[in-house]
């Protein structure tokens, strides 16, 4: 798997994603997690990696102290010229590679949303889940919110691409391709519309919940719960429906 995450957020990924993710939804998801985790004003919240803000703002909004980091320039740019009157002892951004350890600690919450790990290798989400770890305190919570390979098996036995109509009129496309060996995602993106037509690829390590589960445990962290997505439902894979998105939460304990 190469490095394809360093190209990726661009300004083109800017566009659909904020289409795809509408800021009416994202201020939904943040007042799901406020109330999932039982946040309060003045509470420590690290969004690792934020993107444009989407979440990171309304969550400064409802009185959370927010640091947001990423490694993309362009996300970056766009999260700080859209914080709107949300002062900068609220809400602040930092551009920072996670696979390394932060320079600030002390945080009562780390959040990764939306399958943002599993760009490269094993050890190299081991290194970022680790450094969610130490960016905690001791008895800080770590959320992960995913995708995974039950999920995907799942969706993939119903269709093998996805199309969409986006807002500005744009036709947005999705293949992905499943080596069920390598336990890897290709993704393939197209588009075309008023915007310009173009095409995306990029590689996802897709893991089981067990080895989700594994994985935070192997970085000192300790499993509390595991939720479907954004809330306070207990994550079941019963019934012929597809068990939906992972919300994974785990503990540091020293």
């Amino acid at each position: 798997m190469n490095d394809w995450w360093r190209s990726f957020f661009d300004g083109d990924y800017l566009r659909i994603a904020k289409q795809v993710f509408r800021q009416e939804n994202s201020t939904e998801q943040a007042t799901a997690l406020w109330s999932m985790l039982d946040l309060w004003p003045g509470c420590r919240v690290l969004d690792a990696p934020c993107g444009w803000g989407r979440l990171s703002r309304p969550l400064a909004q409802l009185g959370a102290t927010v640091l947001g980091v990423d490694q993309s320039e362009t996300l970056l740019a766009a999260a700080d010229a859209e914080r709107g009157d949300v002062p900068a002892e609220r809400l602040r951004y930092l551009r920072h590679d996670l696979r390394t350890p932060l320079p600030e600690t002390d945080f009562d919450v780390a959040c990764n949303i939306f399958t943002s790990f599993g760009y490269g290798m094993e050890e190299e989400d081991r290194d970022l889940f680790r450094t969610l770890c130490r960016a905690v305190r001791v008895g800080g919570r770590v959320l992960v919110e995913t995708s995974h390979r039950d999920l995907l098996c799942s969706s993939l036995a119903r269709a093998r691409s996805s199309a969409m109509r986006l807002a500005d009129g744009t036709i947005f496309l999705d293949e992905p391709e499943f080596d069920p060996i390598a336990g890897v995602v290709a993704l393939n993106w197209y588009w075309s519309g008023p915007g310009g037509s173009g095409e995306k690829r990029a590689s996802w390590r897709c893991y089981t919940p067990t080895e989700i589960v594994r994985l935070l445990e192997s970085v000192g962290l300790r499993f509390v719960a595991a939720y479907k997505g954004l809330s306070k439902v207990a994550y079941t894979a019963e019934g012929t429906e597809p068990p939906g998105r992972l919300t994974v939460v785990a503990v540091r304990q020293e």
